[in-house]
């Protein structure tokens, strides 16, 4: 199994070239790249606004117009000439759509969807846990800094025994076959190792029928939060990669994350492999 469609989420236009950059590094020759822009949900039904809110959303309107052919260009540049094959889409169908909700819709056909995590910026903010949540595939998040050449030479699986991080590591099989160095790491709640070490060297025994070595490590919380342990890890140690199962769900658009899952998505630092 390879990721033969990759959809770009590029709603943040600062990152567009790491987000592109990113695509690059996970796709195959056979790979076809999306570029999505998705239009925020700012423009309500004529018969609901008066003559000043129309001329303000007309004017929000062309911005996001704007800005949208700006993406475009930058995409379809960044893409010319490359072996994989590649398509523009401006999503603006539904006023009340919003940008999560475009991205989860044509996410659901995509073999891998790719975002990143932009600094206060309401229209997208949310966009990284509803796709991971409610599209059904894998997600990976980019930090608001760095430049990606590659991703996932370098791979830590946060593992916990739990179907969220069995879904991970299995969801990330394409990229774990093509990495270095793979290390599936517990941070223990306390100083007693924890009791799962028989079902960690089975899942090692399984990877390596993949073709993937790896290795198990265990580290201590010493203080810190579960997410905020793993991401000290991984940027210690120059990971380019972190996979992990998110744990928490969707409700009428309210969302509850689990402790690990909060922290590391409100610290993104590296590269975030997320499934659910």
């Amino acid at each position: 199994m390879q990721y033969r469609t990759i959809l770009l989420s590029l709603n943040d236009e600062p990152r567009v070239p790491n987000l592109v950059n990113a695509a690059l590094s996970l796709a195959d020759n056979e790979a076809h790249v999306i570029g999505l822009y998705a239009m925020p949900s700012v423009i309500p039904p004529q018969e609901l606004i008066g003559v000043g809110d129309r001329l303000w959303l007309d004017e929000q309107l062309r911005s996001f117009e704007g800005q949208a052919e700006r993406v475009r260009n930058k995409f379809e540049g960044l893409l010319k000439g490359k072996q994989a094959t590649h398509e523009w889409r401006f999503d603006k169908s539904r006023f009340d759509a919003s940008v999560a909700d475009s991205v989860i819709e044509h996410g659901r056909t995509a073999d891998l969807i790719v975002t990143s995590r932009a600094p206060q910026n309401g229209w997208i903010d949310d966009v990284a846990e509803r796709a991971a949540i409610e599209s059904g595939r894998p997600v990976i998040v980019l930090p608001e800094e760095g430049d990606l050449i590659s991703i996932g030479r370098e791979i830590t699986i946060a593992w916990k025994n739990s179907k969220e991080a069995t879904r991970a590591v299995f969801d990330a099989l394409p990229l774990l076959r093509k990495s270095r160095h793979v290390r599936l790491l517990t941070v223990s709640e306390d100083e007693v190792e924890d009791a799962d070490l028989a079902l960690r060297i089975e899942l090692l025994a399984s990877l390596s029928r993949h073709g993937i070595e790896a290795e198990i490590e265990s580290i201590p919380k010493i203080g810190l939060s579960v997410g905020d342990a793993l991401l000290d890890y991984a940027k210690s140690r120059n990971q380019d990669l972190l996979v992990m199962g998110l744990y928490g769900h969707s409700r009428f658009r309210e969302f509850f994350l689990g402790g690990a899952s909060r922290d590391v998505l409100g610290h993104v630092s590296v590269p975030i492999f997320l499934s659910h």
